[in-house]
């Protein structure tokens, strides 16, 4: 597990997210009016089957200033635990987080990238490109799992 003391949780179900398909989060929860400038994203992925090397799992924020689902939410993305399909020019709309490079293992944990959300809401869009689709058990909401990390400065380090 990639999750350090209690986090917020937002609903993501990965079961079975087919190879070229994606699927977008809920909204999240508020990451405050004074926030961190920039998160640290990390992911673990179980797949159906060990997948091949180097394929990836691209990442995607949907950034909205409103809290309610339906509203204010780029390139089509509900704001609800949902499939996505991806249209001309939908995850152009999109804040791009980072690449996810798979190795031939059924599990997968590793960094994703850092970015800086626009708004203080938003949904993440996970879109599989490996080779194999993602676990499709009951159980695997407990093994897949993205982590979203403030970066804080350390401005005493900084004088």
């Amino acid at each position: 597990s990639l999750i350090i003391s209690t986090p917020t949780d937002v609903q993501l179900d990965l079961t079975g997210v087919a190879v070229d398909a994606a699927r977008a989060s809920t909204k999240s929860g508020d990451l405050g009016a004074t926030r961190a400038e920039f998160y640290s994203v990390s992911a673990c992925i179980e797949f159906e089957t060990a997948p091949t090397d180097g394929g990836m799992v691209q990442f995607f924020w949907a950034p909205s200033p409103s809290a309610t689902a339906a509203t204010g939410n780029p390139g089509g993305i509900t704001g609800t635990d949902a499939a996505f399909t991806e249209t001309v020019g939908n995850m152009g709309q999109l804040q791009r987080v980072g690449l996810f490079k798979v190795r031939n293992n059924v599990i997968n944990i590793g960094y994703v990238g850092v970015f800086s959300p626009l708004y203080r809401y938003g949904s993440l869009l996970v879109v599989n490109n490996a080779s194999t689709a993602f676990r499709s058990s009951a159980t695997a909401a407990d093994e897949s799992h993205i982590v979203m990390t403030p970066i804080i400065p350390d401005i005493q380090a900084a004088a």
